[in-house]
């Protein structure tokens, strides 16, 4: 007999002597999940053996308790003693998964039911069963049904275009048959031979071979115990390793069930093949159709084609309105669709046939295979956007409960798993900033659920003009997953969030870091953003303790800058308690930090060439504090010591950058500024390229002060007269930077200056606007020089004077 024979199959599968009924299934498959029901009916079981983590087993009763709305999820989350091996394992159901439909019909049977895989976290579990780190780690995974050696030779064969649109037309296809035995039959045939083709060392390696064992130890201890017939349901991959009996029955080491598992919704975005999910079939909202159609459930007097099809058309007139397409064009694809079904040998038509009657009826144009906008929005139409629901009082962490009913008080909707776009006047709508607060903790504790946009940088000021933020955000099985995750940390958004900043803080400790005062107010301004009062007292007082501990001056620098920041927001937002216990403490805080950048503001005297790029930063960034008309912090302290600077050795670049932000904070003014600046300037003449450094110093930070003062464009002007060619091309790249924080406005400002000085006219300025860039200009620089050399040796110097 060959193994490839459905009736050799049969006599395998279905054990009349050992009372043991093997069913091969494809996971989510409505043609398994029809024929299955109508198998457990006629052989009414006693126990009911399926492929399932062991410690999912205490959920069986909760998957069927009414209100619960499948595609739910069976997940298991790492304990932890398994930080670092994978993430939360999801186990998905739908109508259609052949699982629930077992499970269902066994209840109503009273037949037992038990899972008889490895626990959900057994390490044969946790190997990495994803293509991307983004997708749900699964226990399941069916990629062997849709490439491969065996795949491709029957598609060769029968015509069919992939491993998909092959099980479609040789299974999906037989749904409505009656004759069961036969179908599972053909589905065995087809699995042997896909296991045969396997390689040996792929399934050890993906933890295969001890599922198998820990099924096969499962279904000895089943016969040992039974009363009757026993049904076993496996993915039909692994149904070949379980027929025959085997001596071999012992469980893998470590097969012990642990529960840490919860039921939670999840939707068919997250169950479609085309997303990344492994196991199944893609578009499962087209198959949901499918199964209803199947199991009579709705009252259609059209075909599925034409129900689909003319759905199809309606969702998109009122969502993509210039995508529609005519009426004669839809007639002619639910034509082209059944001829298609008919040519094919198909009962009626199904998911290839659709997209090829689409394609045919409704795109002239030559396109790429999935590339044009009426197929991708075919695409998500049938992927369906359904999110299961669970009763209230299911078992459930109260965070999830809590954090549901808040989403949904702020006006947040959560009925299904499409993302959706929220615009929140943070400043003007107190209701508006409630939900920016809870979006920011949602951030924190479950990070899928909502992405900011657009808005004002809350830290540096960016954009801090803007009133407004935009948000995206979308309730998901991951989002779900996260919150149970996280309940043992609070009940509330905000005692999570609370929790895991301070985890935070403690991770800055071992990390060395805990005297980073940056990233100690970074770790504040996201407590305020997340509305997290309960965490200020401490965090604040972390906060202080970095900042007394704090050695860096970048660091304590643009710790000023976010705490100014928060300051304020905190000023300009509706005050509530959160906001009221950041405000309450923040200027004691601001001035032992002012204090402490005043105390070390010296030390910038020892800095030399290697390492001044960090003490002009942290000069720019005091700038920016100090620019505030009535900054939250004491500035005398800053003042003076700022004034001790302008009076030391400093490196010439720090010079500029001295002066500059003497001048901004009205230490001296502009004229004194300019006549430092010359000063600095005329005592670098012999070393020109000090010249330039002191002048990149003062653009750093203000332009306007070089750009304001012609004394100061004198002076440079005299230093390049003074230089030779070659000089002035070794300055160039020095002046090219220094030059490069003018706007244009200010370059023709200079220019005009300079020009008038040497008696340039317009018409010369404009000339000089068509001069090429500069590393043109020293490429033509340095061939007139080498051309000058060359006349010179030619005794042609005489051409080098100019006219009388």
């Amino acid at each position: 007999m060959s193994v490839l024979d459905p009736a050799a199959t049969a006599i395998r599968l279905f054990d009349a002597e050992r009372n043991l009924h093997f069913f091969p299934i494809r996971h989510h498959s409505p043609a398994c999940a029809l024929h299955l029901r109508e198998a457990l009916r006629v052989i009414r079981p006693s126990a009911v053996l399926i492929e399932g983590p062991v410690d999912f087993e205490p959920l069986i009763t909760e998957l069927l308790a009414p209100g619960v709305v499948p595609p739910v999820a069976m997940v298991a989350l790492p304990d932890a003693a398994e930080k670092g091996r994978g993430g939360t394992t999801y186990y998905p159901i739908c109508r259609h998964s052949p699982e629930f439909v077992a499970i269902q019909q066994a209840t109503e049977l009273g037949a037992t039911v038990r899972f008889i895989d490895l626990p959900s976290r057994h390490p044969a579990m946790l190997s990495d069963r994803r293509d991307r780190q983004d997708q749900p780690l699964l226990p399941m995974r069916e990629t062997m049904f849709d490439r491969g050696a065996y795949v491709e030779a029957m598609c060769a064969r029968t015509g069919f275009r992939d491993g998909l649109a092959l099980w479609d037309g040789l299974f999906e296809a037989r749904a409505r048959g009656t004759d069961w035995r036969g179908f599972f039959a053909s589905v065995g045939a087809y699995c042997s031979a896909l296991r045969a083709a396997s390689d040996p060392d792929e399934l050890e390696a993906d933890g295969t071979l001890p599922r198998e064992a820990m099924m096969r130890s499962c279904i000895q201890e089943a016969i040992a115990a039974r009363s009757g017939p026993i049904a076993i349901i496996t993915g039909g991959f692994h149904t070949p390793a379980l027929i025959d009996a085997h001596t071999d029955a012992s469980r893998p080491a470590g097969a012990a069930a642990r529960s840490n598992a919860w039921l939670v919704r999840y939707d068919f975005r997250a169950l479609d093949r085309l997303n990344g999910y492994g196991a199944g079939l893609p578009l499962p909202g087209f198959y949901e159709r499918v199964w209803q159609r199947l199991i009579g459930t709705d009252d259609a007097q059209s075909t599925l084609t034409e129900d689909i099809l003319v759905g199809f058309r309606a969702h998109l007139i009122e969502k993509e309105p210039a995508l529609t397409f005519s009426f004669p064009t839809l007639q002619s694809m639910v034509e082209t669709a059944r001829r298609l079904a008919e040519l094919r040998g198909l009962s009626e038509p199904g998911r290839t046939e659709l997209f090829d009657a689409l394609q045919s009826s409704a795109i002239k144009q030559e396109i790429e295979v999935g590339a044009h906008p009426l197929l991708a929005a075919f695409t998500t139409y049938l992927q369906g956007d359904r999110l299961g629901d669970l009763p209230p009082g299911s078992r459930l962490p109260p965070l999830i409960e809590r954090t549901g009913s808040e989403a949904r008080s702020l006006g947040l909707s959560l009925d299904d798993a499409i993302p959706k776009t929220r615009e929140l006047d943070i400043y003007r709508k107190p209701r508006h900033g409630q939900t920016s607060r809870f979006l920011y903790a949602m951030r924190l504790v479950a990070p899928p659920f909502a992405e900011r946009v657009k808005g004002p940088d809350r830290v540096y000021g960016f954009r801090a003009d803007m009133l407004m933020e935009t948000w995206t955000y979308a309730w998901s099985p991951a989002v779900e997953a996260a919150l149970i995750e996280r309940a043992g940390d609070g009940e509330t958004v905000r005692d999570v969030a609370a929790a895991l900043l301070i985890r935070r803080l403690e991770d800055l400790e071992q990390e060395g870091q805990r005297n980073n005062a940056e990233a100690a107010f970074n770790l504040l301004s996201i407590a305020f953003d997340a509305g997290i009062g309960s965490a200020a007292e401490t965090l604040i007082a972390a906060v202080s303790e970095a900042v007394g501990a704090d050695t860096q001056l970048l660091r304590l620098t643009n710790a000023l800058v976010i705490g100014q920041a928060l300051n304020s927001r905190a000023r300009a937002m509706p005050s509530d308690a959160a906001i009221k216990a950041f405000a309450d403490l923040l200027p004691a805080l601001l001035d032992r930090l002012a204090r402490r950048i005043a105390e070390l503001l010296p030390d910038l005297a020892a800095v030399n060439a290697d390492n001044v790029g960090g003490a002009i930063a942290c000069l720019a960034a005091l700038a920016e504090a100090m620019a505030d008309p009535d900054p939250p912090f004491p500035t005398q302290p800053l003042r003076d010591a700022l004034q001790g600077l302008m009076s030391a050795q400093l490196d010439p670049q720090l010079t500029g950058a001295v002066i500059a932000l003497a001048a901004l904070v009205s230490l001296i003014d502009e004229a004194e500024a300019g006549q430092r600046l010359s000063a600095a300037l005329a005592g670098a003449f012999e070393r020109p390229g000090d010249a330039i450094r002191t002048l990149s110093g003062v653009m750093a930070l203000a332009p306007q002060l070089f750009v304001n003062d012609s004394s100061v464009i004198t002076a440079i002007d005299d230093l390049f007269g003074a230089v030779d060619d070659q000089g002035f091309l070794d300055l160039l790249p020095q002046l090219r930077m220094a030059f490069a924080e003018l706007s244009p406005q200010e370059t023709d400002k200079v220019a005009a200056i300079v020009a008038a000085a040497h008696g340039a006219s317009e018409d010369d300025l404009a000339l000089l606007q068509r001069v090429p860039d500069a590393r043109v200009l020293a490429d033509h620089l340095m061939l007139s020089e080498r051309l000058r050399s060359q006349w010179q040796a030619d005794g042609l110097a005489a051409w080098l004077e100019p006219a009388p």
